[in-house]
């Protein structure tokens, strides 16, 4: 019995999937070659993997679009605190009524 063993390694990518619908075109990065759904997505990935090769007028773009996500970002956690802090002091009023 004999085992064949092969020195190819599966290619490992590190880069995320992405799943972009047919009817649009993808965004591709000329740096890396990676597929991005939108205009906004590209900004933001030639900012976090390519910063020291991209001009002036991308960084800026880059730091809006970086900007803009942070802030919403920042939204969705006050939103799911809030939600967490309701739901903790719901379960606590029907456990003290519930209780007694």
């Amino acid at each position: 019995m004999t085992t064949e063993t092969s020195d190819e390694q599966p290619a490992i990518s590190s880069a995320p999937e992405t799943v972009i619908p047919e009817d649009e075109t993808p965004v591709v990065c000329p740096e890396c070659g990676f597929q991005l759904p939108d205009e906004k997505q590209y900004r933001l990935h030639l900012g976090l993997e390519h910063y020291g090769s991209i001009s002036d007028d991308e960084r800026e773009t880059f730091r809006k679009a970086y900007r803009a996500e942070e802030e919403t970002l920042n939204r969705f956690r006050i939103i799911a605190l809030g939600a967490l802090v309701a739901l903790y002091f719901g379960f606590l009023i029907i456990y003290a009524l519930l209780a007694v």
